[in-house]
């Protein structure tokens, strides 16, 4: 995340900006979806690799621009939020990708290693935030809570009601971070931060 500020470059410059992430952003999405084409996916992996290109990818942006323009960065997002959002990302491809080359049992306990390190960042950048940062991560928690809160207690219903058919927890967790994504991207947006 970045804060808007004036900035002194030419139009030319922004303009060739913007049009080199569009062809990062084009590229990107027709990689993943050759991936995803190509293997016949279910939709829940096909969700979290989704999940875990957008991450990868907003942590790999978040890098470039602490990098090239480290004054735009507010207090607390550098590089813990960097590392928070590539674990994230990493523990989305793990139980896809890694069972490959290691036990499932091994790869479990990857997982949980990660997410105590990205619990152990996660608290750190609360506590390192300003608070306009602070208000950001909370607006972000109320927003997903309310959203998922009403759609699971609709999805629950119909489920009940012999309407839908069971969806897995990895299919919700990867529906809990694509809710959780847009919501911290609503709430960076009305504060200026992207």
């Amino acid at each position: 995340m970045s804060r808007s500020e004036i900035s002194t470059q030419p139009l030319v410059v922004k303009i060739l900006g913007g049009l080199a992430l569009a062809a990062v952003g084009a590229l990107t999405g027709a990689a993943l979806a050759n991936a995803i084409e190509g293997r016949n996916m279910p939709w829940a992996d096909s969700l979290a690799l989704a999940m875990a290109v957008a991450l990868i990818t907003i942590g790999v942006l978040s890098a470039i621009t602490m990098a090239l323009r480290p004054s735009t960065v507010p207090k607390g997002c550098g590089v813990l939020q960097i590392v928070v959002f590539l674990l994230a990302g990493a523990m989305f491809l793990a139980p896809m990708y890694a069972s490959a080359f290691v036990t499932a049992d091994t790869v479990f306990a990857g997982i949980v290693v990660l997410l105590a390190v990205q619990t152990v960042a996660n608290v750190m950048l609360w506590r390192r935030a300003d608070e306009m940062l602070r208000q950001v991560m909370a607006e972000t928690s109320a927003i997903a809570f309310w959203a998922l809160q009403t759609a699971l207690f609709l999805y629950a219903a119909a489920e009940r009601l012999g309407l839908v058919d069971t969806i897995s927890g990895w299919g919700l967790t990867g529906i809990l971070m694509a809710v959780y994504l847009v919501s911290s991207i609503a709430a960076a947006a009305r504060r200026g931060i992207h």
